[in-house]
């Protein structure tokens, strides 16, 4: 072997070893990455392929505005459970919520927005991860918060890069992947710079920037404009030049001077009634911050009367909702004579402990109103208020409103009493059942209601138990457990938690037995 061979194979094993090396190194970053992936990245999504519920069937017509004001993208809230946000894939996480519907279904603009990107050919869009159809769209909530929302998995793009979209208007339709994925991405700078991502790595405890996006549409109201009517004027014409009018509290006053002397006038500004105040009634003093006046322009006698304050409302729907279900309040903002105020941003309060704190906001929309839910635990008071913007309009300036209180009650929750089908009369009758919320053990909140069916068919009540509460050690409920000596027959019982200042009366469905 000859020098030049020496130097040669020298030559060949450092290749070599170099080469393990470098090999060694891409295993050991493929190992890293797989551990910790560097970026964004949109994963291959499964194609839903369960049954459409009666909600997501009725969606398919035009949609209505959902919580906070937003369309819901699919024209309903009912995700059925599907993939939702922070879900995890492996070394990601799903910073979106998947909305399964029927291919070519419409999807919708959740607000006023302008198209930040309108592509057909996104990765990982399309079925079984292959390009597809992906719009975002650029968003602004009511206190100015702007944000993108992409709706992925889709075809047949309607809007185009820069182009506006309203409010409910349908921009695509969903494609064979049979669900929208639906995020929400506040602000417009991202992380990698990857405005696409439908999964981030589980290690960015940031997500990327993402958030929940059920949970933002909800606590975050859309942008509406703020458009308030012309204030509401009255005009009282008056037999003689009026002198010293004004308003208060609803009812215009006046002065006229006559062939009997001076009369002070009253007239209702809701119905028009008129009447002549007696000698020695009081005029209030006028309220020059809700009212304007001013004289009516001759020859006509009288003056108008222009008030600020809107007419705030809250009733709810029912309000004794199921334990643990939401109370529907629907909220309505309009001026004196009844025109809705759009745009006006309302906020739902309840009362605790002697203070009111925030629980949801809400817009009003072109009816003058808005819908909040809300799911008490005890009986609650809630409230809402307005408070105008403060660049309002001219001769279209509006105070500040709340509404009268409004109590919400929820029932309490039992399950159906648990008794043998068939019992010896010499034993004792044993009833037991669950009940919701916790309530203090050793306490008696629940009541056994015991019928025995008559010879004519007819159940009638024989006896009712008081029975006792036991803590179910793991579990936030209570149970219930009472006893009773019952002579033979058919019998049922039933459970009563009667209404108290924290629930509203509530009852099980009846249990049937028999006593031999």
């Amino acid at each position: 072997m000859d020098d030049r061979t020496t130097v040669h194979v020298r030559r060949t094993a450092t290749l070599a070893l170099w080469a393990l090396l470098a090999i060694a190194c891409l295993l050991g970053l493929a190992a890293a990455g797989a551990t910790s992936p560097p970026s964004s990245t949109m994963l291959r999504e499964p194609t839903y392929v369960g049954p459409l519920t009666a909600g997501a069937h009725a969606a398919l017509g035009a949609p209505q505005p959902g919580s906070g004001g937003w369309y819901w993208p699919i024209g309903t809230e009912d995700f059925q459970g599907w993939s939702g946000w922070l879900d995890p894939r492996g070394a990601y996480v799903h910073v979106a919520q998947d909305m399964p519907c029927a291919y070519g279904h419409p999807v919708y603009a959740i607000g006023d927005g302008v198209v930040f990107i309108s592509r057909a050919d996104t990765g990982g869009y399309g079925v079984g991860g292959a390009p597809g159809g992906c719009i975002i769209i650029a968003h602004t909530t009511a206190a100015g918060t702007r944000f993108h929302a992409l709706y992925g998995h889709v075809y047949g793009l309607k809007v185009k890069t820069g182009e506006h979209v309203q409010a409910g208007e349908v921009i695509a339709r969903v494609n064979g992947c049979r669900h929208l994925h639906f995020s929400v991405h506040p602000g417009f700078t991202y992380r990698d710079g990857n405005p696409y991502a439908g999964h981030v790595p589980k290690s960015w405890a940031d997500h990327g920037g993402y958030v929940d996006p059920v949970k933002f549409l909800k606590t975050n109201p859309r942008a509406v404009a703020y458009e308030p009517p012309a204030l509401p004027r009255t005009e009282i014409t008056t037999q003689a030049p009026p002198l010293q009018f004004g308003a208060a509290a609803g009812f215009a006053y006046w002065t006229e001077e006559g062939g009997a002397g001076s009369v002070t006038w009253r007239d209702d500004l809701s119905t028009g009634a008129r009447t002549a105040l007696a000698p020695g009634d009081v005029v209030p003093a006028f309220d020059t911050r809700r009212y304007d006046f001013e004289a009516l322009a001759a020859p006509a006698l009288g003056f108008a009367v222009s008030d600020h304050e809107p007419v705030l409302t809250l009733k709810a729907k029912h309000d004794t909702p199921p334990w643990g279900e939401d109370a529907s309040l629907v909220a309505s903002l309009t001026n004196f004579a009844g025109a809705p105020l759009q745009g006006g941003i309302l906020k739902l309060q309840r009362s605790n402990g002697g203070r009111w704190e925030n629980v949801r906001l809400d817009v009003t929309g072109a009816a003058g109103e808005a819908t909040f839910l809300y799911t008490p635990s005890a009986a609650t008071a809630l409230r809402v208020t307005f408070a105008p913007p403060a660049d309002q309009p001219a001769a279209r300036i509006y105070l500040a409103a709340r509404s009268k209180n409004v109590t919400v009650t929820p029932h309490a929750a039992l399950t159906t009493p648990r008794v043998p089908a068939v019992i010896d009369a010499a034993d004792l009758v044993t009833a037991a059942g669950d009940l919701l919320p916790h309530h203090p053990a050793g306490g008696y909140s629940v009541d056994l209601v015991f019928q025995r069916r008559a010879d004519g068919g007819d159940w009638v009540t024989q006896l009712t138990v008081a029975a006792v509460n036991r803590d179910i050690k793991g579990s936030d409920a209570t149970r219930f457990v009472g006893h009773a000596r019952l002579s033979a027959g058919s019998w049922r019982v039933q459970a009563v938690h009667p209404a108290d200042v924290a629930h509203a009366l509530s009852t099980s469905s009846w249990r049937p037995f028999t006593v031999e």
